[in-house]
């Protein structure tokens, strides 16, 4: 199902000025921009020397060829590039009110490609760059001739008048129908000169709309609540805006910047640079570990397997909150709502869940990138200078929600940091019995194999009988195994690989309800009105007496939370922070409970990493034998040896 942008920027051009319109009237000239159509949400900017780079490479990498880029006017002016739906990384351009074509970067043959536009085709074919078809009629999929071309090489499909009707893509010897063209799109290019400056003016409005509406809210906000001011300052353009609209507003805000240990080095400069230039006191969060030490924990992170983001942002970021700014502080945050569908959906105040005490606003959600772009440039702010090389999105540059073209860009620029990090990932593909395609191929960034992407690209790459054992890289990741299982509504035994030490219980028994408890040398037993909890060395027993009050694998869940918990601790401290009654502490690595102040309320449980991330997405699903955490049983694997 096809999803809808809540908000959307309504992209129009200038015919007299040549430039782009973010109102409907050309604050020059006074002409009514007509529309161009681009892709949802339509949130253009302008393109740098390092994304003028790429384009070129992607045209040599298709064409053998660069010379489209003077053709189509995208090596000189005003040229505007905006994200579009892709598996990986894609960009529509955009120069003269005309969609030029799109550029791409193919994961498979890890390399960036050049797409044709309706424009460009007709350029292409002038030119003799690439072949056409005629046929008289045009329908999806369809082979229109046979080839010998290599595999992917573009061909324009044209009617008998030479009209362009789409694009053939060549597949196993056929040219077969990709792209069919609208008879809507205009293709009357503009060659006037233009620039940024100029947009600036002609946008002088809608402009100075934006920048005032950001003032007064910083302004309004602030004279309401009367709390510090912070910034939260990523070392990116839109926290930049945002920093010099709250200082406009007449606020100075702390800065503060989450320091992951997994920023590039000009973020990391651009941070200290820009608060000295405003001469603002920089607080930095930094997690008490680094992301390798807690790597030998949890294994790589992945879009679904988000450990990182609780150890070494969200963590640090709520300790320093809680010591520096105790009763609390508006943060102001750079974010846009054109980002993400999140983001759209999110209003202009807002709490954090787990940071509550602190206030964030944002002054720019309406703002499109090129406004952004537009005010940095107007008033000469210091931007980091990764965007003059290409760089789309700062951050942590081995994030697995990034895709693999941004990979590509750290990997070129930064061979030495790469490199490590592909280091460790070959360790833990040789851990898991894995092949080189899952650090080739970044499939890393899914933890489980059903997953849509894991799984196309393991298809086109190792073929559609390949299948990973799921069991055996989640066992590697958990350190020990389930030797064997019985599921019943009444009813769970776990036999462990480890011996599970009965303290592990007892010092977080709170957290399992109200209990008595029972224990020999061997057996320890938990009782309650409703179940029983028995442990015995290794093997693990929840026998529910009345099942209209739990289910004996919600229970059993809990249990092996609290066991791995103790078992996994990584002593990040997240149990103590968040515990509202201050019942939970550290000794000796371990987390302890104080029975009598335990309000068994279960947030520690919710804010561990190790039981949250770990335990359910890892351990529940070999216990429950499905990828979907469903009571559905597998066969076990049999493991022979109990390590004592």
């Amino acid at each position: 199902m096809r999803f809808r942008w809540p908000i959307q920027v309504r992209l129009r051009w200038c015919p007299n000025c040549n430039v782009p319109l973010i109102q409907d009237y050309c604050g020059r000239c006074g002409s009514r921009g007509f529309e161009v159509k681009v892709s949802p949400p339509g949130d253009v900017r302008p393109v740098f020397s390092g994304d003028l780079e790429i384009i070129k490479e992607s045209l040599e990498n298709e064409f053998r060829d660069h010379s489209l880029i003077n053709l189509l006017g995208i090596d000189r002016g005003l040229v505007l590039i905006n994200k579009v739906p892709h598996y990986d990384d894609m960009k529509e351009v955009i120069v003269g009110g005309v969609v030029v074509g799109r550029y791409f970067f193919d994961p498979l043959k890890l390399k960036w490609r050049w797409r044709l536009s309706m424009y460009s085709a007709e350029v292409a074919v002038g030119i003799g760059l690439v072949k056409s078809v005629v046929v008289d009629r045009i329908k999806p999929l369809e082979v229109v001739r046979d080839s010998n071309d290599l595999e992917d090489t573009q061909y324009v499909i044209v009617d008998r008048d030479g009209n362009i009707l789409g694009i053939g893509v060549v597949r196993s010897g056929k040219v077969r129908v990709q792209t069919i063209f609208s008879k809507n799109i205009k293709t009357e290019f503009i060659s006037k000169p233009n620039s940024l400056q100029d947009f600036i003016r002609s946008n002088d409005l809608m402009l100075r709309i934006l920048i005032s509406r950001g003032i007064k809210h910083a302004y309004v906000m602030n004279s309401k609540v009367r709390l510090p001011v912070t910034i939260s300052y990523s070392g990116g353009k839109d926290s930049l805006v945002a920093l010099d609209l709250t200082l406009r507003a007449g606020l100075e805000p702390k800065v503060v910047f989450n320091d992951t240990g997994l920023e590039l080095p000009e973020t990391l400069d651009n941070v200290v640079m820009v608060s000295n230039h405003y001469g603002l006191e920089l607080h930095e969060a930094r997690p008490d570990k680094t992301f390798w030490e807690y790597l030998d924990t949890f294994g790589p992170p992945a879009k679904d397997f988000r450990w990182c983001c609780k150890l070494i942002k969200l963590i640090p970021l709520a300790k320093l909150y809680k010591d520096v700014f105790p009763q609390g502080a508006l943060n102001v945050i750079g974010q846009r709502g054109f980002e993400s569908i999140d983001r759209a959906l999110s209003g202009r105040v807002w709490r954090n869940r787990w940071i509550s005490h602190i206030l964030n606003i944002t002054l720019i959600q309406e703002w499109p990138q090129v406004a952004v772009w537009a005010y940095i440039i107007s008033n000469k702010l210091k931007y980091n200078p990764l965007y003059e090389r290409g760089f789309d999105r700062l951050g942590c540059y081995l994030c697995p929600a990034a895709n693999i073209a941004e990979y590509y860009m750290v990997r070129k620029n930064y061979p030495s940091i790469w490199s490590l990090w592909e280091e460790r990932l070959t360790r833990w593909a040789e851990r898991f019995n894995l092949p080189e395609s899952w650090v080739r191929y970044s499939l890393w960034r899914w933890l489980n194999p059903l997953a849509s992407g894991r799984r196309r690209v393991e298809v086109r790459c190792l073929g559609k009988e390949f299948r990973s054992d799921w069991v055996l890289e989640y066992e590697r990741r958990l350190g020990f195994s389930i030797l064997s299982k019985e599921l019943k509504v009444n009813h769970v035994k776990l036999v462990f690989s480890i011996v599970i030490p009965h303290d592990s219980l007892i010092n977080q028994v709170s957290l399992l309800g109200r209990l008595s408890v029972v224990k020999n040398v061997d057996v320890l037993e938990l009782h309650s009105d409703d179940y029983v909890i028995k442990l015995s060395r290794n093997i693990l027993e929840v026998s529910i007496r009345n099942i209209l009050k739990t289910n004996a694998l919600d229970l059993v869940s809990r249990v092996v939370k609290v066991i791995t918990r103790w078992l996994r601790c990584v002593g990040c401290g997240a149990c103590s922070l968040w515990c509202p009654n201050k019942a939970i502490g550290l000794v000796d690595g371990k987390p302890l409970i104080n029975n009598d102040k335990c309000l068994r309320c279960g947030v520690c449980l919710e804010v561990c990493p190790v039981s949250e991330v770990l335990v359910s997405k890892v351990l529940i699903p070999i216990i429950t034998g499905s990828l979907s955490r469903t009571t559905e049983v597998i066969t076990s694997r049999k493991t022979p040896k109990i390590i004592t």
